[in-house]
């Protein structure tokens, strides 16, 4: 069983690298699906329940509503955001190998704003707020403890591809 987390800032490629990682037989776990239930149940925005449910239920609280098990084949963790939930992983599931997908800012901001999910900025103050709460949960953290970082900026598809297929051959 290999254990892959994604890591990284809003709007770096995460989801798209978790999807290259499920292209090859990996499964996929959201970390933003547990939020999005969270906030659904609640009534509360996206970005209100990924605070409340750390506050709430603690910092490992996500990675607990993920469910993960062992023994269920090679797995991808999208949305890391602390180097507590990396731990949380590792208890539950074995060795980690953590993948810190990063662009910049500019790339960031233009990807989120023409996403179209309803938690996404509509505006660059919106978009400060939304980093700024990330930076403070820890996912800058992650970067010291990343076995591999991945750039996305200004990338064909094809090259991000091969770059994951390099990564999942040297795990």
């Amino acid at each position: 069983m290999r254990v892959v987390g994604i890591a990284g800032l809003p709007g770096s490629g995460k989801s798209f690298v978790a999807s290259l990682f499920a292209k090859r037989g990996f499964r996929i776990y959201t970390m933003g699906d547990v939020i999005r239930e969270y906030a659904k149940a609640r009534g509360v925005t996206p970005d209100e329940a990924a605070v409340l449910i750390r506050l709430e239920r603690g910092s490992r609280a996500v990675v607990a509503g993920l469910g993960l098990r062992r023994g269920e084949g090679d797995v991808v963790i999208d949305g890391l955001r602390s180097l507590d939930e990396a731990a949380a992983i590792e208890e539950a599931l074995g060795s980690l190998y953590l993948v810190y997908v990063v662009a910049s800012r500019r790339t960031r901001l233009m990807r989120l704003m023409g996403r179209g999910r309803a938690d996404d900025p509509r505006s660059i103050a919106d978009f400060m707020m939304r980093e700024y709460r990330e930076l403070k949960f820890g996912v800058a953290d992650l970067l010291s403890r990343a076995d591999y970082i991945l750039v996305n900026e200004n990338k064909a598809e094809g090259d991000l591809d091969a770059e994951v297929e390099s990564i999942i051959r040297s795990l």
